[in-house]
C-alpha cells in the first residue's frame, strides 16, 4: 500500500496521521466516523488514541487569527502541555 497521510484538526492543531497499511486505515477511519458523529473528544483524547492503537503521527500548533489572542495562547499552552505527557 502506498503511504498516506490523513489530517485532522482540533481547533489550532493539525494532526498528521500516518497509513502505512490498509489496518491503519480502517483504524483512522473509525476514529474520524466518531469524530464525525459529534463524540466529545479532546486534544489528549487524540493523542492517546493514536498512541494505544499504534499509528504514528505529528502534530503542529498554526496561529489562527479568526480566534482571539488570548485563545490562542490558551490553546498554544494546552498544546504545549499535552505534547510533554
Amino acid at each position: 500500500m502506498e503511504k498516506k497521510i490523513v489530517a485532522i484538526r482540533y481547533y489550532n492543531v493539525w494532526f498528521y496521521l500516518h497509513v502505512n497499511s490498509e489496518q491503519d486505515m480502517v483504524k483512522i477511519s473509525y476514529l474520524t466516523d466518531r469524530i464525525d458523529a459529534g463524540e466529545q473528544m479532546v486534544m489528549k483524547d487524540i493523542y492517546q488514541w493514536c498512541q494505544g492503537h499504534g499509528i504514528k503521527y505529528n502534530s503542529k500548533f498554526v496561529y489562527r487569527k479568526e480566534f482571539s489572542i488570548w485563545v490562542n495562547l490558551w490553546n498554544l499552552y494546552s498544546y504545549v502541555r499535552a505534547k510533554k505527557k
